[in-house]
């Protein structure tokens, strides 16, 4: 099934994110790394395409992941770049990708 080798691959970036976020501990640090800028950045535009993909049926099971969200921060990732807030990015990935995570991990397909 499609859906469910989805929902692991949204779970690996979560897992990359997380791991990426682990010896950052303020947003200046975040801001002042730009490699760990642009791999944060690169998974969310990740998990965001592959939301995309993933069918009604499944996102209905999971009512608690704002779907129209996810994929709306692939699109200003994709189109914005050099313009997107990296606060909004780091409570994203310090944050929301916990939550994320936690969600997608509750085997519901």
């Amino acid at each position: 099934m499609k859906d469910k080798e989805y929902v692991e691959r949204l779970m690996k970036y979560c897992s990359k994110i997380k791991n990426y976020m682990k010896p950052v501990k303020t947003l200046e640090d975040f801001i002042s790394n730009s490699e760990k800028v642009d791999a944060v950045i690169l998974n969310l535009e990740q998990i965001g395409e592959t939301a995309k993909k993933v069918s009604s049926n499944t996102k209905n099971n999971y009512k608690k992941v704002n779907w129209p969200s996810i994929v709306g921060l692939r699109n200003m990732i994709s189109h914005e770049y050099e313009g997107i807030k990296l606060e909004i990015i780091y409570e994203i990935a310090v944050i929301h990708i916990e939550n994320l995570y936690i969600q997608l991990s509750k085997k519901q397909i």
